[in-house]
């Protein structure tokens, strides 16, 4: 019997995980829900027909059971979506709590990095592709939550990074990236933005940016999703040369630094 085309989603408890589990089982995939919550994640795999696991995505070696659940299953999995996150909402440096920033370094980069370390092997044999939940404060400064930005800030870079050495190896990587989205992780905020009639990200739009690129469909490596108009591709400012007199190599020319023997 051939392996059965699966996705995993993590963060499928609820919100955007779970409205992107609906649609990529939409296509046939058979769903994979991970997530912390439990009972949420088997909710949302009865739903979808799916199964559901337990995952701390910020535990590495929790990661091992995932690929052991798609091998065992006889699942090939095509698409990994990486939506678990968690924001702080803490402005003040002075008042940071050290457990909450750990947990939020832990959830919204560690979950990344360990999951591509455990899945690129099942998503290269499939050409498959990988999704991050990242964020427009990703792209820009957030003075109401500067650490959730910065965790961000660091998917972003490692979606730029690692997008062209998997490109080679047939795995497409790319980054979501939604202004305030109408979930429950706005939190009290919540309540002014609907003062202010502040215009929010529909879950929908955010969870069709991520099928389409989980399907291949959009070939970019960085979306951005807002409020009444359609994804569209990032486009990064250039970065200023040095002066030398001479033309220098692109960064991407050059040897990484590990392998240079001078």
């Amino acid at each position: 019997m051939n392996p059965r085309p699966a996705a995993l989603v993590t963060g499928g408890a609820g919100g955007i995980g779970r409205e992107a589990a609906r649609r990529l089982a939409g296509h046939g995939l058979h769903v994979v829900v991970a997530d912390i919550d439990r009972h949420g994640a088997q909710t949302t795999a009865a739903e979808v027909g799916g199964t559901a696991m337990p995952l701390d995505v910020g535990d590495p070696y929790a990661w091992r059971s995932v690929v052991d659940h798609i091998t065992g299953n006889g699942l090939a999995l095509n698409a990994a979506l990486f939506n678990a996150g968690v924001a702080l909402g803490e402005a003040e440096v002075l008042d940071l709590d050290l457990a909450s920033y750990r947990r939020a370094w832990s959830v919204n980069v560690d979950g990344v990095v360990f999951g591509l370390r455990a899945l690129v092997p099942l998503l290269e044999a499939e050409r498959g592709h990988a999704v991050v939940t990242a964020s427009l404060a990703g792209l820009t400064a957030v003075p109401f939550d500067p650490v959730y930005a910065m965790t961000k800030h660091a998917i972003i870079g490692l979606v730029r990074g690692y997008g062209p050495t998997l490109g080679n190896r047939g795995v497409g990587l790319h980054a979501v990236c939604p202004g305030l989205v109408d979930t429950a992780m706005l939190g009290a905020a919540r309540e002014e933005l609907d003062r202010l009639e502040f215009p929010l990200v529909r879950v929908p739009d955010v969870a069709a940016a991520l099928v389409d690129c989980a399907l291949g469909t959009d070939p970019s490596e960085v979306v951005v999703v807002q409020p009444g108009r359609a994804p569209l591709p990032y486009q990064f400012p250039g970065v200023p040369g040095g002066r030398t007199g001479k033309a220098m190599p692109a960064l991407p020319d050059l040897l990484p630094i590990g392998t240079r023997r001078d």
